[in-house]
């Protein structure tokens, strides 16, 4: 009877149901009992809309962030209450809706420093690192400091945009304004930028001189070392990371199986699979299975590989059977690479031309031209052409491309004098080293 008069006294107070939503929202299997509290509270305020926006990006819940939208004009709150549009531009670019998110971002009055994080993460989070650095350059512009989240945001799209040199400014005046490496997040966002753009012995360095780490500085790390060859020292981090009482998660099991398939340890990588949920607690998702495949095909174990895929508990994804189509033509394994470019077409996703010239080769190599003929002709059909490779290099912070034969570029004269230059100079020393 007491909580009955609590709640009769309180109804009519949005603090009350804001106060009983929250809580809801603090566990994460209530998020859906807290936005039914933001959604049927009989009224609501300026503090409301932040959480329910936030709720609505988590579940996701689109309709209803719209329909909240709608109530936060009608109660004239849209012009005034700044939380509410950050929320807002973060739900709009989480759905993928930039366009409605740079609008609001536009008429946010007195914008904060989390009105262009929010901004910042969301052209990153839409593959669009370039406008997430404009955005950064325009924060600046208009005088506003940055913080934490708008940094680890920014150094992040330097990650995903290849921009190194951008990104070594911001580390550089960070470390100037005092945001050192004891901050978590924007030392771990360094580790990533610096390892996923080749500079593993910087990300390294980095990541020694944190005064604290979390499982995601350590999936960073190893995910760098993994990539660029030193698979070995990958995995040494790996089992110190264990040794630390730092559980791995997916991530991370995903780094160290793809390190293990690099180097071809394929017993140390089955057991790491097999301990996942054994040891770790991690469920074994299809990119790991998929690690497992590419270990086995590496390693030419194509019985096991084809074993392993036959147990798996979901049906393989087209990735994981291109991965043993690209193993069976580096082992020149004609039965496996026709049976995986049959199981690849029949996935239903549209194959790509990549696929269809690992299999046009395969053919190729045992004679099988009428084969090879129909591969092509199928690529044809399907409107596909081999796509160029391309290389790129940045400099002075300009990303440059180039592709076989490439003569477009500004500098394309300077450049291929230089080749030429450095063509000769390596035939001359091979030539001296056979006297």
């Amino acid at each position: 009877m007491r909580h009955a008069r609590a709640i009769r006294t309180h109804v009519h107070q949005p603090s009350f149901w804001n106060a009983l939503a929250r809580s809801y929202a603090s566990h994460g299997a209530a998020h859906h009992l807290a936005l039914g509290v933001c959604l049927h509270m009989p009224l609501r305020d300026a503090h409301t809309f932040p959480l329910a926006f936030k709720l609505c990006s988590l579940l996701p819940a689109f309709a209803e962030a719209v329909s909240l939208h709608a109530h936060l004009v009608k109660l004239g709150l849209a012009a005034t209450s700044v939380h509410s549009l950050n929320a807002l531009v973060t739900l709009y670019s989480n759905f993928g809706h930039l366009d409605l998110a740079r609008q609001l971002f536009d008429r946010i009055p007195g914008r904060t420093v989390s009105s262009w994080s929010a901004m910042i993460a969301g052209y990153d989070r839409n593959a669009q690192p370039r406008e997430a650095l404009f955005t950064f350059l325009g924060m600046l512009e208009a005088g506003v400091s940055h913080d934490e989240a708008a940094l680890v945001s920014t150094i992040a799209a330097c990650t995903h945009g290849g921009c190194l040199e951008f990104g070594k400014a911001i580390h550089a005046c960070a470390t100037v304004y005092g945001l050192g490496l004891e901050s978590v997040g924007f030392a771990t966002a360094l580790v990533d930028l610096y390892a996923k753009c080749g500079e593993v012995d910087s990300a390294r360095e980095v990541f020694e001189r944190m005064t604290q780490r979390n499982v995601l500085s350590w999936s960073a790390m190893i995910g760098g070392l993994a990539t660029h060859g030193r698979a070995p020292e990958a995995i040494k981090l790996f089992d110190e990371m264990v040794e630390a009482g730092v559980r791995p998660t997916s991530v991370t099991m995903t780094n160290v199986l793809s390190a293990c398939s690099h180097v071809g340890l394929v017993d140390q990588g089955l057991r790491l699979f097999k301990l996942m949920k054994e040891e770790y607690g991690t469920e074994p998702r299809v990119e790991h299975c998929g690690c497992v495949v590419d270990l086995l095909g590496r390693a030419g174990l194509f019985h096991q590989a084809r074993e392993f895929i036959s147990t798996m508990p979901t049906p393989a994804t087209a990735a994981i059977w291109r991965s043993l189509l690209g193993a069976a033509c580096t082992h020149g394994d004609l039965d496996t690479g026709r049976l995986a470019g049959e199981r690849l077409a029949a996935t239903g996703e549209q194959m790509v031309a990549g696929d269809y010239v690992m299999l046009a080769n395969l053919y190729a190599r045992f004679g099988l031209w009428e084969e090879v003929g129909r591969v092509r002709t199928e690529m044809n059909d399907v409107g596909l052409r081999k796509v160029a490779g391309f290389s790129s290099v940045e400099v002075d912070g300009e990303l440059h491309r180039f592709v076989m034969g490439d003569r477009s570029h500004r500098e394309a004269k300077r450049i291929h004098e230089v080749l030429r230059l450095l063509n000769s100079e390596l035939t001359d020393q091979e030539a001296s080293s056979f006297h």
